[in-house]
């Protein structure tokens, strides 16, 4: 009776063992903190994993331990900001300089970065466990956690098969194992990518230009940054804070629609010639300018990494004139305004020209922290700090192209410009006093941004209501500067009310998605 009630309480005690609690709670937070959906099927399994790790190989148990706490702790508020690692977060981890990664690190709420130090500390609790001086025997429990955990393995690539897929261990939903294959695979990726983008950005363009005949003897292309179109009045925004946008003569764009919801991507598929989903980098609206007899000018207040490691460098490179107010490295200004971009255009318009010419100017503009580009200033308190300076840096961009706009009337040539946003963001933490906006490709507001065209003849203040996407951008270019191609069909007038057909973004993935199928994320007026 006595050692039936002995053994009872042994197994009882391996049931209830305390670090059987720890590890399960281990393995909630990282599969948590990588950003992957919550999941009790793989935080159960990953749990059994660390159990028979433990009682076989302690020292490689602690390894995996130390490593999984250490990556997820520092990952945890990028998985709540911008989930699981994908093409775009390792692009951006490529093509990002110092100084933005701070910006980037001092937006996320304090609480993110505490709960990624409890994430560390639980995994120096895990690695200081004593190891056991008696080895106990293999028993029942053993054996069903080495099951459950062999099957939940497979279960993601059974999955797959059965739903028409291929069959691929590497498929597995271990967050753990899903985080190394989805870094791998995208930065290899991305790095594939860079490499022809290199390639092609060192050859000579393809253009066969079969006529020009410009309107106007200036174009300015303004590309703004991080510009949500319900953030900006004129658009349909909530508040007045454009009165330049809101008034001027010209074509206001009200369902305009962004290539992808993150620079690089977006403006690599809307400023090059696609082909097979590929940006052609050599052929892009600069060379085509050039290609046609324009002089062209490309002035930018982004950082410049290298000469062509970024897709938006590679293009600007091809300009006639090039100039970044910052060089990318870490002595680089972050509070460099973009007004200062305006003394470059002031320079080129005060010298007359026979040919015609292309101005580009790339802009901070509303890129997070939202309050670094206003010094912390904002017009209305509307549910947060970095909330209010994003809709304030809206009107000072607005501003901006007021006074390039009296610039290019002054000069006393033709002229036409046109805005727009190379994406939009999404609301984090919402409705909290440190609500901020991110990257993001699940909602129709990341890729819903501002477009308008205003030219030195424009007579009204013209709503166009028609769905217009940014993949056809260089559609608009040609027709807008009179410069016809042979690699250019256009199959509507841009600047109409024409339908235009199905409109497709660029997810995060590199998947088409059909834009009507994306969720809401609606602007909260509220104070």
């Amino acid at each position: 009776m006595n050692l039936t009630l002995k053994d009872s309480l042994i197994a009882r005690s391996r049931v209830i063992n305390p670090w059987t609690a720890f590890y399960f709670l281990q393995s909630l937070l990282i599969n948590l903190a990588l950003g992957y959906p919550f999941s009790l099927l793989y935080s159960a399994a990953f749990t059994c994993i660390l159990l028979l790790l433990w009682r076989s190989a302690p020292r490689t148990q602690k390894v995996l331990v130390g490593m999984c706490s250490l990556i997820a702790a520092m990952y945890f508020p990028f998985g709540q900001a911008y989930g699981s690692p994908n093409f775009n977060t390792l692009l951006a981890m490529h093509s990002t300089n110092v100084e933005e990664s701070t910006e980037i690190l001092t937006i996320f709420p304090w609480y993110n970065y505490l709960v990624g130090v409890f994430i560390f500390a639980l995994g120096v609790i895990a690695i200081r466990r004593k190891k056991e001086t008696e080895k106990k025997p293999w028993n029942t429990l053993n054996s069903l956690c080495l099951l459950f955990s062999i099957i939940t393995f497979f279960v993601a690539p059974v999955q797959n098969l059965a739903w028409g897929g291929v069959f691929k261990l590497k498929d597995t939903g271990y967050p753990v194992f899903r985080f190394v294959k989805d870094v791998i695979v995208n930065n290899n990726e991305v790095i594939d990518e860079q490499a022809r983008m290199a390639k092609l950005a060192g050859m000579k363009d393809t253009w066969t230009v079969t006529a020009v005949k410009p309107k106007y003897h200036t174009y300015v292309v303004v590309i703004g940054e991080s510009a949500r179109r319900d953030a900006l009045g004129a658009f349909g925004g909530h508040w007045d804070n454009t009165p330049f946008a809101s008034t001027v003569n010209g074509n206001i764009f009200m369902d305009y629609v962004a290539a992808s919801g993150s620079t690089q991507k977006s403006l690599g598929l809307t400023l090059n010639r696609v082909v097979d989903n590929k940006p052609q980098y050599q052929d892009n609206f600069v060379t085509l300018a050039n290609r046609a007899g324009f002089q062209t000018w490309w002035f930018s207040n982004q950082g410049q990494i290298g000469e062509y490691d970024t897709a938006i460098a590679s293009i600007a490179k091809r300009a006639d004139e090039v100039h970044f107010l910052k060089n990318g490295d870490f002595e680089a200004d972050k509070n460099t305004r973009d007004e200062a971009l305006l003394k470059m255009t002031a320079q080129v318009l005060e010298t007359e020209r026979t040919q015609p010419q292309l101005i580009v100017l790339h802009l901070m503009g509303s890129h997070p922290q939202a309050c670094d580009r206003t010094q912390g200033k904002y017009a209305e308190f509307v549910q947060s700090k970095e909330t209010s300076c994003y809709l304030h840096t809206m009107t000072q961009t607005d501003d901006l192209l007021r006074q390039l706009y009296d610039q290019l009337r002054n000069s006393g040539s033709s002229f036409s410009m046109v805005y727009f946003s190379d994406h939009g963001l999404a609301f984090k933490e919402r409705g909290k006093e440190v609500q901020y906006l991110a990257h993001d490709d699940q909602f129709q507001q990341n890729f819903q941004v501002p477009f308008m065209v205003i030219s030195s003849d424009d007579k009204t203040h013209r709503k166009i209501k028609a769905r217009r996407s940014a993949n056809d951008f260089l559609g608009f270019f040609a027709q807008w500067t009179g410069i016809s191609a042979k690699e250019i069909t256009t199959k509507y007038r841009f600047i109409s009310e024409q339908k235009a057909g199905p409109t497709f973004i660029t997810n995060f993935k590199l998947q088409k998605v059909d834009y009507n199928h994306l969720g809401t994320d609606i602007f909260d007026t509220k104070s």
